[in-house]
């Protein structure tokens, strides 16, 4: 099965920021928490109702921390791999598809930094695609 160069690139930024919304929804969910505990200098009540809540809170935080560490060690894999991939191509082209497709820059802000016309910075992204996409067939 070929791998399509586009999709393989968008898909390290798209599982990035999936780690990034994840570790949001952690942080989220420790605000939670801490709002929620009861004050250190009040007196302990044994029934407190909101435990039961604050104990689902820290197993959902424990779950996901796992889940992100997983997912973390598997986009090291990706990324290192696609790097490899990269550094197979010339370095303009491939400074190209770093840019644009694993950090998001838009295309302007790439044509503007490169010096280059937009539709200029498109064909050479383009062409890096090309570039990519054969290399990859070739591995498969």
């Amino acid at each position: 099965m070929t791998i399509d160069a586009r999709s393989y690139l968008k898909s390290i930024r798209s599982a990035e920021l999936q780690l990034q919304l994840k570790r949001k929804q952690v942080s989220n969910l420790r605000e939670r928490l801490s709002s929620s505990s009861v004050p250190m200098d009040k007196e302990v009540v044994s029934h407190t109702p909101n435990v039961g809540v604050m104990a689902d809170i820290v197993a959902m935080i424990v779950d996901m921390e796992t889940e992100i560490n997983k997912q973390s060690a598997e986009m090291i894999l990706r990324e290192g791999r696609a790097y490899e991939l990269l550094n197979m191509l010339e370095p303009d082209y491939s400074s190209l598809l770093i840019e644009h497709y694993i950090k998001g820059k838009r295309m302007t802000e790439i044509s503007k930094e490169h010096h280059l016309e937009l539709r200029w910075a498109k064909q050479k992204v383009s062409n890096a695609l090309a570039e990519l996409q054969k290399i990859l067939d070739q591995q498969n």
